[in-house]
């Protein structure tokens, strides 16, 4: 009877291990998934999808690239589920130009701004500042009887190894309501941002 009971012992013992590294293990691989599984509330998701860019649009340069800066931030950050990734992914996209646009069509941008989601949060980085040169620093200009202007921003990024900075030149175009709407960036050398 001994062995019996010592043997239902050892088997339960063993079971509760087998249970523990399951567990273990589903809770602590990395995920192929950017998404929270569980629903968010009064967060900058929330924050940013509320943002009624209709009534409410970005009225300076400036204040185009700060806010897509801010989305970019949330977007890298990872909390947010599914459905508000996509609905962040359509803010930011309306402050895109048309032309942006049409070189971005909606599905294989969602696809690739996720791969790149991906990538960002496994490479255990995360954007800790962002900046924008004054409107003041605005580079305005006409081009094809169109209003242009640039302006550089820049992303400060922490990963394991330390803190690195990327500065952007972001072209916009005003659109017929008035809206700066932008038209690309690129890398470009550092300058001197407002305190």
């Amino acid at each position: 009877m001994k062995k019996y009971i010592g043997g239902i012992i050892g088997g339960v013992v063993i079971l509760g291990i087998v249970i523990w590294i399951v567990f273990y293990t589903v809770n602590n691989r990395k995920s192929d998934s950017i998404f929270e599984t569980k629903t968010t509330s009064n967060t900058e998701a929330q924050a940013i999808i509320s943002k009624d860019l209709d009534r409410f649009y970005p009225s300076t340069v400036r204040e185009v690239v700060r806010l897509y800066q801010r989305i970019n931030t949330c977007l890298m950050s990872g909390n947010y589920t599914e459905a508000e990734f996509y609905k962040i992914t359509e803010q930011l996209r309306r402050l895109y130009d048309d032309e942006l646009l049409e070189l971005n069509p909606k599905d294989s941008y969602e696809d690739s701004l996720y791969n790149e989601i991906i990538a960002f949060r496994n490479e255990g980085k995360v954007i800790s500042v962002t900046n924008v040169q004054l409107e003041s620093q605005t580079e305005k200009y006409t081009k094809d009887g169109k209003n242009m202007a640039s302006i550089v921003g820049m992303f400060v990024v922490r990963d394991k190894t330390g803190i690195s900075r990327t500065y952007e030149k972001f072209v916009l175009r005003e659109d017929e309501k008035g809206n700066w709407k932008i038209l690309g960036w690129e890398l470009t050398d550092p300058v001197e941002f407002p305190d």
